[in-house]
């Protein structure tokens, strides 16, 4: 079975009001004690699955998870092996019975059945009630207890809303009206997740990368939108959960960032291909994505420009704008607000649009000419000497180099290979403009000493040469529309 739940972190300030809001009276206390499994070299936890034994009251139960289509959605298996006097064995054969639940089992284990073993155990004291919302029944779990392994112990103190009976988007809209009332904040990381970290004496699982759009042309272009923004969720939602519990290493800010830009494009871009896609998405990722790319432009600077600057006031600045710029970051990522667009997008993923729907195809032909049109316009309007004009060019630029592979691949574009390389020749000359520009604009609003102004010469002069090259390799691409006929 698909089973559909959410779970959250509770600042330390709320817990004692989130506790009182289930009212224990109404609510039922539950002991759940559990041992999970899995191979030495974590076989299960590389392709996603949680194998588990868990005693809940009196009852043991034996469950099998897996990661499903969305952070929302996963597969469990649950089979009750009843009340028993002390811990039973791991029954694999129960799966017989049930092909998906097997075939899952076989291919992260390869039929390496035998050598499943303990891994860690939870202790954890649940507060259980169920919530009638909208004609929706939610069931609220609030856990408090310890992940444990022999050598080491992570505290527990989560509230999860899982979906009994009725609609996701109603799921959504309850667990909202909690996050704003207790500042929760989204953690996608499982029990399973933070103890195989534990049980490997790791910090953090790797950052989530990004993984090609597989397009199905047979899709509506809603259907389509909604696949994209699923996919990219999926992206963003782990690295914003390492971000948000202050583990994440420089690559999960890299790739939360390149989530938030695809979100931010896919959004901007395609705000055609769906009749429920809300303009202000794209206007609030734009504010929130400008807060990483703030951070990247200052370790640029302190990576490419450290050793330039004679003024040790000037450096230490910079050190002190970085390390107030992460704080901020670290916050940004579980604010209401942003939480809220989470849920949001979430929310809108999973939508059926029942009215009439663009054909893909020609939603990709005119989205692209129209991207086209924007360069061409902006191209004739970009000077050189017009810093303004370039940065604009440059973001047209980067639109374009995002979409086109999509649009592209939809539109069926024969022999791209000289369009993909001029477009791949102006991009790179618009992101190291683009990074020149922020650069200088810095050093501009910075009380630099005599010694260090020739950083800011250096850096114009550099920023001349990405211009020249941007504007030469916009209109090399520029040359040709064929494969709009």
């Amino acid at each position: 079975m698909v089973e559909v739940e959410l779970k959250f972190q509770i600042p330390a300030a709320r817990r004692t009001a989130l506790l009182k809001a289930l009212d224990p009276k109404k609510s039922q206390q539950i002991q759940l004690q559990a041992k999970y499994y899995d191979t030495a070299d974590r076989q299960l936890a590389r392709y996603g699955v949680a194998l588990r034994q868990r005693l809940e009251g009196t009852r043991w139960v034996q469950t099998l998870k897996a990661a499903g289509k969305s952070h929302i959605e996963r597969f469990e298996h649950n089979h009750d092996l009843g009340e028993l006097t002390e811990s039973p064995k791991l029954d694999l054969g129960i799966y017989k019975e049930f092909p998906e639940a097997e075939a899952i089992l076989s291919h992260a284990l390869d039929n390496q059945f035998e050598h499943l073993q303990l891994q860690f155990e939870t202790d954890i004291a649940r507060t259980l009630r169920l919530i009638e919302y909208e004609n929706t029944q939610i069931e609220v779990s609030l856990d408090i207890g310890q992940i444990r392994t022999q050598d080491a112990e992570q505290e527990v103190y989560e509230v999860e809303f899982e979906l009994k009976d009725g609609s996701i988007q109603n799921l959504l809209a309850f667990c909202f009206e909690w996050v704003k009332k207790y500042q929760l904040w989204l953690d996608v990381r499982s029990k399973a997740e933070i103890g195989n970290l534990l049980a490997t004496s790791q910090r953090v699982s790797p950052a989530a990368l990004s993984k090609e759009f597989q397009i199905s042309k047979k899709d509506s272009a809603s259907k389509t939108m909604c696949s994209l923004i699923a996919q990219q969720m999926q992206h963003l939602l782990p690295n914003i959960a390492a971000i948000a519990a202050q583990v994440a290493e420089q690559e999960h800010i890299d790739q939360a960032q390149l989530a938030l830009d695809h979100l931010y494009l896919s959004l901007l871009l395609f705000k055609d291909w769906h009749p429920q896609l809300s303009d202000k998405w794209a206007h609030q990722l734009a504010a929130f994505k400008q807060q990483f790319e703030h951070l990247q432009h200052l370790q640029h600077m302190q990576n490419s420009l450290a050793s330039f600057l004679q003024n040790p006031t000037t450096s230490e600045n910079l050190s002190k704008d970085i390390l107030y710029a992460q704080e901020k970051l670290g916050n940004l990522v579980k604010s209401t607000q942003n939480v809220h667009h989470y849920l949001e997008l979430l929310m809108f993923s999973l939508t059926e649009n029942e009215h009439a729907s663009l054909d893909l195809k020609t939603a990709a032909q005119t989205t692209l000419q129209q991207q086209y049109k924007a360069l061409q316009e902006q191209m004739n309007q970009t000077n050189i000497t017009d810093f303004e004009s370039l940065d604009q060019l440059a973001s047209r630029i980067q639109e374009l180099k995002f979409s086109f592979p999509i649009l592209t691949t939809i539109y069926d574009v024969k022999n791209l290979q000289k369009y993909s390389k001029a477009l791949n020749d102006a991009q790179l000359a618009a992101s190291e403009y683009q990074t020149l520009a922020s650069s200088t604009v810095y050093i501009q609003q910075t009380e630099l000493e005599a010694s260090d102004w020739f950083v800011l010469g250096w850096l114009t002069a550099k920023q001349e040469v990405y211009a020249q090259k941007l504007l030469e390799a916009t209109e090399q691409f520029l040359v040709s529309r064929k494969f709009l006929k």
